[in-house]
């Protein structure tokens, strides 16, 4: 270029000036990535991993070679690496049913699709009311089974189970009632509840300065 490379500060005139120019005598090189003698244009693993460049998805990152999920996170340091809402500990281990952390259609158990599988979710449906405390845990449709028969009390036309449906049924939670004519809240009647009534009686006598109690 007509300037003595004492005064040019670009030897090779390939735009990268000689103070960052790693090969500042070769026009065709000015990186190095992993130091290894060969310029980035010549060396076929530009950062020295172990993978080819044209295989690698970060080619200048020595600790990261893959992105099964595309988004511009290495495998290595992505804790999702199938970007598919479970994290690869969940799907691995934590869940209980060694998914595959690369495989987005190889999911955990999550029946109500919140992001966090059964084994680990404390309301598996999500409908609010905790597994614990939840007689169908998997139907968000529904949580309780007054009498114990298999059928949801939402689905269950007398949940109770005193023979008269819902539906006219003032108590439809208490098997022992079921009519309320003055709608104040209380049975008219039991007509399922036996009681026994106990008969006591009693005399009393009283004789000079003390008394005395017989049954």
């Amino acid at each position: 270029d007509g300037v003595e490379d004492a005064l040019d500060d670009d030897d090779d005139g390939d735009g990268d000036p000689d103070a960052t120019d790693q090969f500042p005598n070769n026009y065709n090189e000015w990186d190095d990535t992993d130091s290894d003698g060969i310029g980035n244009n010549a060396d076929t693993d530009d950062d020295g991993d172990g993978t080819l460049d044209v295989n690698d998805a970060f080619p200048l990152d020595s600790t990261e070679d893959t992105d099964t999920d595309s988004d511009g996170i290495g495998n290595n340091a992505d804790t999702d690496d199938d970007g598919d809402g479970y994290s690869d500990a969940d799907e691995v281990t934590n869940c209980g049913e060694s998914n595959d952390p690369l495989d987005a259609s190889s999911v955990p158990t999550d029946t109500d699709s919140d992001g966090s599988c059964n084994a680990l979710d404390s309301d598996d449906d999500g409908d609010g009311t905790d597994d614990t405390s939840d007689a169908f845990p998997l139907d968000p449709a529904e949580d309780t089974d007054y009498d114990g028969d298999g059928t949801g009390d939402n689905a269950d036309t007398d949940d109770d189970n005193d023979g008269v449906a819902d539906d006219t049924d003032a108590f439809d939670n208490d098997v022992d009632a079921w009519t309320d004519t003055d709608g104040d809240g209380l049975a008219d009647d039991f007509p399922n509840l036996s009681e026994t009534t106990w008969a006591t009686s009693s005399t009393l006598s009283i004789s000079d300065s003390f008394s005395t109690y017989s049954t």
